[in-house]
């Protein structure tokens, strides 16, 4: 599902944080914002929690500059900031569940498809069969 920079608005970007949970940072690049989806609500403080996502906007915006991106699309170049917005109300797994990595690739497909977050965490068992059968046949199945 590759696209060229000229076809995308988008861009999905799966962080790390602390080396034992994952969220999904949206680069959004006509808004020029980031919103960050994040399965475990109680992981963060918003404030602390934005600070972690300050190297990301650097390193993204001078990653878009490296790889040519402005010269392809010029009209999106600026010199405001990037805002980074937490979406609230995004599905939830249970605390210590393990399945922040399965909700990160969850946020990423239902929102590439366009499909509103209505999967909760008695979901997990099931996406985990659905991830793995996705990587076996190659493909991303609804």
């Amino acid at each position: 599902m590759s696209k060229s920079f000229t076809d995308v608005d988008m861009i999905f970007i799966p962080v790390n944080l602390g080396g034992d949970h994952w969220v999904l940072a949206l680069a959004d690049l006509r808004a020029r914002r980031m919103r960050i989806y994040d399965s475990l609500v109680t992981f963060r403080d918003d404030k602390t929690y934005l600070r972690k996502f300050k190297p990301l906007q650097v390193v993204f915006l001078q990653w878009l500059q490296d790889v040519g991106f402005y010269n392809i699309r010029p009209e999106l170049q600026s010199a405001d900031p990037w805002k980074v917005r937490i979406v609230k109300d995004v599905p939830q797994q249970e605390p210590r569940s393990g399945d922040c990595g399965v909700f990160m690739l969850m946020f990423t497909m239902y929102l590439m498809f366009g499909l509103k977050l209505d999967f909760d965490s008695s979901h997990g068992h099931y996406f985990r069969k659905k991830i793995a059968v996705d990587i076996f046949t190659g493909e991303i199945a609804l």
